[in-house]
């Protein structure tokens, strides 16, 4: 899922995950319009953030196989 559809769905802002992180507005902001992509670093925080609802395959466009 994307970042911008996980925060919408689940009703918070970027404010909110800015807040929640301690990572600037205009970065994340940036994540969630597609203009950037996080960090190694910054992945896993996004990951642990959204438990697992948004991945580094979210932000590469690669879909999950599934069998």
């Amino acid at each position: 899922m994307k970042l911008k559809k996980y925060l919408e769905k689940e009703n918070k802002t970027v404010a909110d995950m800015s807040r929640d992180l301690n990572i600037v507005h205009s970065v994340i902001l940036r994540w969630a319009n597609g203009e950037r992509t996080p960090s190694a670093e910054n992945m896993a925080k996004i990951v642990a953030y959204t438990k697992g609802a948004v991945t580094a395959n979210d932000f590469y466009g690669i879909e999950e196989k599934s069998e």
